[in-house]
């Protein structure tokens, strides 16, 4: 007791300490200090840009810009008269500048007369910029430059987790004293474990809107679902339509909709007949739809912050009848179910899903909600025609969500068939061997006819909710049976996206757990509340992974399998079978499983489908038209160039037709072209130099200019 009392001590000193520094860094931050801007280096090729007269082909030798002979042009040259200069803020302050702590925002209001205009790089907070001079800086340092300093948002975003995470982990432990005092207080032990749970909802929540707010670029498929929610279309462009238009007016006709109540009623209709999709129906589109009302934008970051909102409603929805669920498993083992929901909530794979604009949030849902039902209507013995009912309209719309919803509640029909069976076995035969025990009893024929009506009268919802159901089922079936093979990923999806790189451990657990149980004789299996039924659902959603994986289209994709990967977690009590007895380790090991799970959900590289602009990529900056030959960005999104890299206000123009490149008449512009540059484009750009900017999966972007504008 006194060290429990000791450890609260040091950590509320610890959490205090840390929350007053970040008060006192960011209030200090926030003070104006003074600075200067130095490293001045002339930038080469926005000089030239600014000075179109400027003969570059005197200065390239083999194709290559020498740039030692360039700079000296420039700077000796009298008729060139603005320059572009990259420069750098230092600091005169030794403790208050650009760090790891803090990002540096400049103050440029008052630069000299000769300076036009000047910029901070795109990266939030850097110190890097560029400016335009009418004169060469010869100068080593611009003064008096006022700048203010901020807390980078990842450190507090880092040190917000780790202290709300031990917070939680505390509370869990502690959870027995925890409730003793409350007992003084008149408090019901129950209100405490809504607390908890609300407390590890708020915090899943969190990360999830803070993780959608920082990704950049769509998935492929998150434009498809764009367009189908919108237009109930492929998102596919009449390429030769392509002519001069801006990239605004391209992601206008494929991400825009409209913003009213009336187009949104009519896009519902049209998604009820068809969504065009042949792979999912219009429930998804549809709620999603209903989220887009009142926004006309063509900006991805508000409609991925919409779907997320969207995503999140779904997984809190899951996350009550997951509560609802652990708690029926593990009745007074709160430290369990607690744990359990703190794991859960943040798996890669369920944060994965809650900025992913596709129906697999929602299936995740669907599992834990059918799951849920289903086992507390045979343990507690609810049936009724109203929960008949009721499992049958959720059951239809879970068909909606996707097709392969069909395949869980196919699993589940089977396994409660086989209770079914080894529970008459046991009841006729009196066999005691354990592999023929029920998981579940089910003691009579009636429940399974029951389950049979509901699961199948649940197709006629289906139908009844999409026009187009039995068509979408066919088309799935086909492509489905056409794809049959095991993946060679799927340990390595299931190790990383569920249990954080932690399966090969608790299997080397589970093996010298079970050797140590025979020798000894140990029955701990009879001290976890309703094992057996931990073990159906683990069951359950296992062999649902191999059957989607063995049909899934794609074996290198999450998606087919993920959705069960929340409900695999359970297997983690296997550890707590040989040590529930050694309260110290099992807290070491609640704690450390915890510590990890908090730890990795600071690294968005651990999720899947979650993209940030790669710089190398995002090249087109300058203001020149964009050419694209026989290929363009979602001619296919499948290996070709994101549409995320679209320029707005740039010009586009796709051609298709070799001869027409002789028509481009531009001093300069951007060239995109699906296979190295050869010696077809030499003979037409003869008289342009070319730099290769970027390539990407197959295509190539280059830069090209006119060596010599005055002839």
């Amino acid at each position: 007791m006194k060290n429990k009392k000791i450890l609260l001590k040091i950590y509320i000193i610890f959490a205090s300490v840390i929350m007053a520094s970040i008060i006192i860094l960011a209030l200090l931050g926030k003070k104006e200090r003074i600075g200067y801007l130095s490293e001045f280096k002339i930038n080469i090729e926005k000089t030239i840009e600014l000075n179109d007269y400027i003969d570059i082909e005197e200065f390239t030798i083999d194709n290559k810009l020498n740039y030692d002979a360039i700079t000296n042009y420039i700077l000796t040259n009298e008729s060139i008269s603005i320059y572009s200069y990259d420069f750098r803020i230092k600091y005169y302050d030794k403790v208050f500048r650009n760090s790891d702590i803090y990002d540096v925002y400049p103050i440029l209001n008052n630069l000299p007369d000769y300076v036009q205009s000047a910029k901070m790089g795109n990266n939030q907070g850097t110190p890097f910029g560029n400016l335009i001079s009418t004169k060469i800086i010869d100068i080593e340092k611009i003064d008096n430059i006022k700048y203010v300093l901020k807390i980078k948002n990842k450190l507090i975003f880092y040190i917000i987790n780790i202290t709300l995470g031990i917070i939680l982990i505390y509370l869990i432990i502690n959870f027995n004293d925890f409730i003793s005092f409350i007992k003084g207080k008149n408090i019901k032990k129950e209100s405490i474990i809504y607390f908890y749970a609300l407390l590890i909802l708020i915090f899943s929540i969190s990360i999830r809107i803070y993780w959608a707010t920082q990704k950049d670029i769509f998935h492929q498929d998150e434009y498809y679902t764009v367009s189908f929610v919108n237009y109930q279309k492929w998102l596919k462009m009449d390429l030769s339509s392509i002519k001069n238009i801006s990239g605004y007016e391209i992601l206008d006709s494929i991400l825009k909709s409209d913003n009213s109540i009336k187009d949104c009623i009519n896009d519902i209709k049209e998604l009820y007949k068809n969504t065009n999709d042949p792979q999912i129906s219009n429930l998804y589109y549809t709620i999603l739809r209903l989220f887009f009302i009142g926004t006309d934008t063509i900006e991805m970051k508000e409609l991925m912050i919409r779907g997320a909102v969207l995503n999140c409603i779904f997984f809190i929805i899951g996350y009550i009848f997951l509560y609802k669920l652990l708690k029926l498993l593990f009745t007074d083992k709160n430290e369990y179910i607690l744990f359990f929901l703190f794991i859960m909530s943040l798996s890669p794979i369920s944060i994965t899903f809650s900025h992913f604009l596709r129906p697999y949030q929602m299936q995740e849902m669907f599992f834990v909600v059918i799951t849920y039902i289903t086992i507390y209507t045979i343990y507690y013995n609810k049936y009724s025609f109203g929960n008949l009912i009721l499992t049958s309209i959720i059951t239809g719309l879970g068909y909606l969500i996707l097709t392969s919803s069909m395949i869980f509640v196919f699993i589940l029909s089977a396994m409660l068939f086989i209770n079914y069976m080894l529970t008459l076995i046991k009841t006729k035969t009196k066999i005691n061997f354990f592999m023929l025990q029920p998981l579940i009893e089910i003691k009579s024929y009636k429940i399974i006819l029951y389950y049979a009506a509901a699961f199948i009268s649940a197709l006629l919802v289906s139908r009844i909710f999409y026009a187009n159901f039995f068509g979408m089922l066919f088309n799935n079936t086909d492509r489905a049976l056409g794809t049959i093979m095991i993946s060679n990923n799927l340990f390595n999806f299931i190790n990383n996206y569920a249990f954080n790189g932690l399966l090969i451990l608790l299997l080397i657990f589970m093996i010298e757990g079970a050797i140590i149980k025979l020798l000894e004789k140990r029955k701990h299996i009879n001290n976890i509340c309703n094992f057996k039924l931990i073990c159906f659902i683990i069951i359950l959603s296992f062999i649902y992974v191999l059957l989607s994986d063995l049909i899934a289209p794609y074996k290198f994709e999450i998606r087919y399998t993920g959705t069960a990967y929340m409900l695999l977690l359970l297997l983690y009590i296997i550890i707590f079978l040989f040590i529930q007895d050694n309260n110290k380790l099992k807290y070491f090991i609640l704690i450390s499983i915890s510590l990890f799970y908090i730890y990795n959900i600071t690294d968005y590289k651990l999720f899947s489908y979650f993209y940030k602009k790669d710089e190398k990529l995002d090249v087109l900056k300058e203001n020149m038209h964009v050419y694209g030959y026989k290929v363009f960005y979602n001619e296919s999104f499948y290996g070709y160039y994101s549409l995320g890299y679209l320029n707005t206000n740039l010009y586009y123009t796709y051609i298709d037709d070799k001869t027409k490149l002789n028509d481009i008449i531009d001093n300069k512009f951007y060239f995109i072209v699906k296979d190295l540059y050869n010696k077809d484009y030499d003979l037409i750009f003869s008289s342009y130099k070319k730099e290769k900017i970027s390539s990407y999966n197959g295509i190539s972007i280059f830069k090209l200019m006119k060596t010599n504008l005055n002839n």
